[in-house]
């Protein structure tokens, strides 16, 4: 043990708290060094992604709009746009949370409610594309439009495409804001690196499986 601090002597004395535990000097150092590998990392991860995440593949015409739940504001708008243009007749949502918020803000923007299915019971990317399949595969549709978040819109574009190869697929990534690429995916920091890390899973994990 130390020895207790005698009144004579300045606190300055006594050994640090890194002199005490080395392991947790030690094991802060391997913490700053893991953080700044980090940001050297996201630097170009964020900087390019627009560039390497979005994609856009346009329908003229297709038989079904799925759009994705996880954000209901932008994807509303993009699967009401594509609506009201005639791209498709019919609106499905696919996903568990907001399926039926999104339900409701697409019969706000004039999209007829009997006009709009969904499934609530997918809880990710690749459940998305099997429900949907199996809730829409009695339509026989042929060609079908997604409109998702331009940060998911690649990953979400092969996984269908994966799951139900048999359907010809559009995808239509939304975004905020009057262009895509005026700006750095600032506020999308967080949801933009995690993407990143999802599509390596699900290249481990599906590339190599058809439903």
């Amino acid at each position: 043990m130390w020895p207790r601090n005698p009144t004579n002597l300045p606190l300055s004395c006594l050994p640090s708290m890194w002199q005490r535990f080395p392991k947790l000097r030690t094991g802060f150092a391997w913490l700053g060094l893991l953080f700044f590998l980090f940001v050297l990392v996201s630097i170009p991860l964020i900087r390019y992604s627009k560039a390497w995440l979005t994609t856009e593949i346009p329908l003229q015409q297709a038989d079904w709009i799925i759009v994705l739940g996880g954000e209901s504001g932008q994807r509303v708008f993009g699967a009401a746009e594509l609506y009201h243009a005639g791209v498709a007749p019919n609106v499905f949502v696919s996903g568990e949370g907001d399926c039926r918020l999104i339900v409701r803000r697409l019969v706000m923007a004039g999209v007829p409610r009997d006009h709009i299915g969904y499934e609530c019971g997918s809880r990710n990317t690749a459940e998305n594309a099997l429900f949907s399949k199996q809730a829409l595969s009695d339509t026989q549709p042929h060609r079908i439009m997604l409109v998702t978040s331009w940060y998911h819109s690649h990953r979400a574009y092969e996984q269908f495409r994966r799951t139900w190869p048999e359907v010809e697929w559009g995808i239509h990534s939304v975004h905020a804001g009057d262009s895509l690429y005026k700006t750095l995916a600032i506020y999308e920091a967080g949801a933009v690196v995690s993407e990143y890390i999802k599509i390596l899973w699900y290249a481990l994990r599906y590339s190599n499986q058809t439903t």
